[in-house]
């Protein structure tokens, strides 16, 4: 048995937790490689990406014609930058 004492008992609690995130984190990583391998969701994703680039243009040329659109937009953008959405 370890000697090991420890003064401040919330460590060893969130070093256990770090540790399980980066276990589940490389976990995912290897199934989200595994699941782009199958050939129906590679086709999916391809879609999803198509469809993110065509929302983006959208909003960039609402953003460009639309004054109001864009004042909201960027207040949106910046109440969300610290939200690790």
């Amino acid at each position: 048995m370890s000697k090991f004492k420890a003064k401040d008992k919330s460590i060893i609690p969130e070093f256990v937790g770090s540790l399980m995130k980066a276990y589940a984190r490389r976990g995912a990583s290897k199934t989200l490689k595994k699941l782009k391998k199958d050939p129906i969701i590679r086709q999916s994703l391809k879609s999803i990406e198509k469809l993110d680039r065509e929302i983006q243009q959208n909003i960039e040329k609402k953003i460009k014609t639309d004054p109001e659109f864009a004042k909201d937009y960027k207040d949106v953008q910046a109440r969300t930058k610290n939200l690790n959405i």
